[in-house]
């Protein structure tokens, strides 16, 4: 990472530049913007972490990007990476 960027590559080995926005220890909020990509035009994603107050928590993740045919695949890659994130945090 260097200052707010940081590059995503994924497993198709297409190199992602993302702008990080918004780190909020108080609200628990993490936000990033698709700075550099030939085909999104409008990129902005949130990740929300609330204490669910039993020990546990719950993860939102909303997504505004341009095109909207767009929304459907960095939506899906996006949850699996949550979900990966679900299993190490669960240690499974």
């Amino acid at each position: 990472m260097e200052g707010d960027l940081r590059t995503i590559t994924l497993p198709s080995g297409l190199a992602i530049v993302e702008q990080i926005t918004t780190v909020d220890d108080e609200l628990r909020r993490f936000q990033y913007r698709i700075v550099e990509n030939f085909v999104i035009k409008d990129h902005l994603s949130t990740i929300d972490v609330f204490d669910l107050g039993d020990g546990t928590s719950l993860v939102s993740y909303s997504l505004e990007i341009q095109p909207d045919a767009m929304a459907i695949m960095l939506g899906y890659v996006t949850g699996q990476a949550l979900l990966h994130l679900r299993e190490i945090f669960e240690g499974k």
